[in-house]
Order: C-alpha cells, then structure tokens, then sequence
C-alpha cells in the first residue's frame, strides 16, 4: 500500500521544484499539496494521512500551530517540519511538534531517509514483547499531580514564576525535597536557596519544574526493598546526566526550549530502568550478571531477558505521559544514537554524550561496563568537533569521574 504525503507549503517555486523532483515517489507515495494549513487539517479530518511536511513560515496559522494541531489530532502521523531560513533555535523549537526538521533545499534521497528514520521510534513503541512486557508490569509510575498542575499553571495567560511558587509550596515535602537537589554540590550555586522562590529565580520554572517531576517520579518507588540498583544510585546518575547535558545544550544556542528539553530528558533517561529494576527484581539481577559475566551492552542483556530494555520501557512510559517526541526520542535511543540516524544537535545527541561521560566515571547502573561514546554518530552530526568543548563543560571525561555528585532527596 502507497504511503500518503501531505505537503504543506506556501511557497509556489518550492512546491513546483519538489513536485518535479518526487516523480520517481510516485510508485511509492501518493502525494497531496496545499499552501494553507487550514486546508491540510480539513483533509487530516477526511482521510488517513501518513506523513505530513510543513514549513514554519506558512501564512495564517503557521507551521508550528498546524504540526501541534496534527499532534493533538492524530499523533501517529510522522510531522515533519522544514525551512530554508530557520535559527537553531527555532529548529528546537519545531521538533517539540515534528518528529523531523529538514532544511530546504532537500532532495529525494534525503526526505525519504527522513520519514524512515521518524517512524522508527514509532516502530520501536508499537513491538509486541515491549506491549507484552509493560502489560506486565505490576507498579508503573503516574504522571504527578503537582507537575501536571504546573505544566497548566504555567502555560496560562496568567503564568508566573509566583504561580509557580505558590503551586510547589502547598507541598511541604515536596518544597524540602526541591531544596536538597538543588543546594546539592552538582549544581554549584554559590549561595544556599532557601525557599522554591528563591530556586525559581536562580535556574529557572522549567529546570525546577523537571526537578518535581523526576523527584515525584522516584518518590513513587520509595518503598521498594533492595532493589537491584540502589534508587540513590539512579537518582544521582539521573542528575548528573540531566546537569551535563543541558549544560551542553548550553554551549551549542538552541535557546530555552532546548536547553530544558535536553536537562528533563537527561534527568528522565534511566526511567525505564527504575521501571524494570523495581518490579522484576530478580530477572534484573540476572541482567546485571549477565553484563558481568559476558561483558555485553546493557540493552542486549536486557532484551535477552526481557525482550525489550529500558530505553524502550522508559519512552513507553513518557509517550503515555505526553512528554514532547524530542524527549522521547532521546530515552529511546540514547545508547545507539545511530539507530536514529539524527542529523545535527537534538537533545538526543546531549543526552547520549552525558550519559556515556557519565558512566565512564561511574559506569555501577551498567554493572562496571560503560556506554561508549558513539563516535560514528557524532561524526555524521557535525557534532564530533564539539565533544573535547562537552567534556570540559560538564567537568567530565572519558577517563575520569565527575568532581561533585548531588544527594538525591
């Protein structure tokens, strides 16, 4: 069966070219233009669609209002946004709502490798052991409520950082749960915070908004006895790859969005960890044997047993949550990036580098064997000149542990 194409551009020159270039799709896609984003949702409403491209810049409602309106109306259609004159950090910002962001001019070769690699997450979220194993599973962490309460609180007309003070201070153990992450030695602030005011301020509603939501995340797990992998071990891994990353997400200007994408989707990467660890205790255990003795990456050795691994639980669950494609993309992936095949910076990318750094200083979640850093991946990016500039950013290296380490709460 033909996939169906919908192409969303108002540019009549652009349309012309790619309409001459995707003749030789013809066998393979059926192909739909319109220029305004309007008439893409009235056919979005008629009749199934398999893919949609849309440029940013579109007349009327814009590229990115559409691409969220297709997300919220059909989210299994692959979104792809494009452009030939976007920022990077309008590229960010795009792939909140698009799987793919592709730069204009773009030939055949290269827009059909970009769908492929889009419904590859997709693929990967629809396997049947990965359905059978989360059926499973006996205690699966909700969305908390004090997070969902912020996420509406600050995307009102009335969104304040006083809003969000207010909303983090009904919960007293949650304002002292905030205040040691925080005032931990990993973040090195040089003044003690003393109230979640005082932590908005310094770093900001999103960061201390992805700090509740992982706090609460763990806080749902409390009660576990000796698990396999100490929830102390994990949080800490968790914010020391969340730090590390945003922090590199920093250095490369993809704006707040970006930023902030890459710290929550670092601080969350191991979820499906915690997931597998806590509710099959004794099948973890023998993973983590299995890695001992046969030195195998963590994901092999949990699929051996699982038939799925914890990059595959952790985005599951955060697809259950809503959290944006670019998080998810990065849980699902973040120890073979090169199955994603993604070009440029993503917060994929931040997380990936974080992590492995991470673990070569510390590799206990991976029972002594480390990720390694996927150079071949980094290379195809443009993003292998940036990695000597990561390590110094984030005080860590391939040969040695980070200087400082948070307490979890």
């Amino acid at each position: 069966m033909k996939k169906r194409v919908l192409f969303v551009l108002d540019e009549p020159s652009a349309v012309a070219s790619l309409q001459t270039m995707l003749v030789p799709l013809s066998d393979e896609w059926e192909m739909e233009f319109v220029v305004k984003a309007e008439e893409a949702l009235a056919i979005l409403a008629q009749s199934t669609v398999d893919v949609i491209l849309s440029g940013i810049h579109l007349t009327g409602m814009g590229g990115l209002q559409l691409l969220a309106e297709v997300k919220s109306r059909a989210p299994r259609v692959i979104r792809i946004a494009t452009s030939s004159c976007a920022h990077s950090a309008t590229i960010v910002s795009a792939l909140e709502v698009a799987h793919q962001f592709i730069p204009m001019p773009f030939t055949a070769e290269v827009l059909k490798a970009t769908i492929a690699r889009a419904g590859a997450l997709g693929a990967r979220l629809t396997d049947e052991s990965l359905r059978t194993l989360i059926a499973g599973i006996r205690t699966l962490p909700s969305l908390p409520q004090l997070y969902q309460e912020l996420v509406a609180a600050m995307g009102s007309a009335t969104a304040s950082a006083d809003v969000a003070t207010r909303i983090i201070s009904q919960d007293m153990a949650m304002v002292s749960k905030l205040l040691q992450v925080v005032n931990s030695a990993f973040f090195g602030l040089r003044r003690t915070i003393s109230s979640p005011a005082h932590a908005i301020a310094l770093l900001g509603v999103d960061t201390v908004k992805s700090l509740v939501l992982s706090v609460q995340v763990f806080a749902q797990f409390e009660n576990i006895k000796q698990p396999p992998i100490p929830l102390e071990t994990l949080w800490k891994h968790g914010v020391i790859t969340g730090t590390s990353a945003r922090d590199i997400a920093k250095s490369q200007d993809v704006g707040t969005i970006g930023v902030e994408g890459a710290f929550m989707a670092g601080l969350l990467h191991d979820i499906g960890l915690l997931v597998l660890a806590t509710n099959f205790p004794e099948e973890y255990r023998e993973v983590l044997t299995n890695l001992r003795n046969d030195r195998v990456a963590v994901c092999d050795a949990e699929r051996a047993v699982f038939k799925a691994s914890h990059e595959d639980v952790g985005a599951y669950l955060l697809g259950l949550w809503g959290v944006s494609d670019a998080i998810i993309e990065a849980v699902a992936f973040h120890h073979r990036p090169g199955e994603r095949g993604q070009e440029g910076f993503s917060s994929l990318a931040a997380v990936h580098v974080a992590n492995a750094l991470e673990e070569a200083g510390d590799p206990i979640t991976t029972s002594g064997i480390p990720t390694p850093i996927d150079h071949e991946y980094l290379a195809a990016c443009g993003l292998a000149k940036y990695l000597p500039l990561w390590q110094k950013t984030t005080g860590q290296s391939p040969a040695g542990k980070s200087a400082a380490a948070p307490a979890r709460a």
